[in-house]
């Protein structure tokens, strides 16, 4: 999947072990490694629809309507939108459609 980040702190961040590491590691939990193969896996799938299910990609509500999420860990989520701009085959209800994203979120708890 094509991939671009809302935020180039977060583009910084996923790019940079280290940094990802001492800002989100925390009591033992190796959350960067989490963080990086959730990332990882968006980009090896072709399309929404080809991440792999453990990863739970799901469409979210409320303030998120129009969003989707995948699990980096049971409690925090990679939040994303469709980058699919006048393009007439894409569909928010068809997770095949959903080929290109636009990270705003990298490790956040929204419950």
């Amino acid at each position: 999947m094509n991939i671009r980040f809302d935020d180039p702190k977060h583009e910084k961040l996923a790019n940079d072990f280290d940094a990802l590491s001492k800002r989100y590691d925390k009591k033992g939990q190796k959350n960067a490694d989490e963080i990086i193969a959730t990332i990882d896996a968006l980009r090896a799938a072709n399309s929404l629809y080809e991440v792999p299910p453990s990863f739970r990609p799901h469409p979210l509500k409320a303030e998120y309507k129009g969003f989707f999420a995948v699990d980096v860990t049971s409690t925090h989520r990679v939040i994303f939108k469709p980058d699919h701009k006048d393009d007439p085959n894409f569909r928010i209800d068809n997770f095949k459609s959903i080929t290109s994203i636009i990270i705003v979120e990298i490790f956040l708890n929204y419950h």
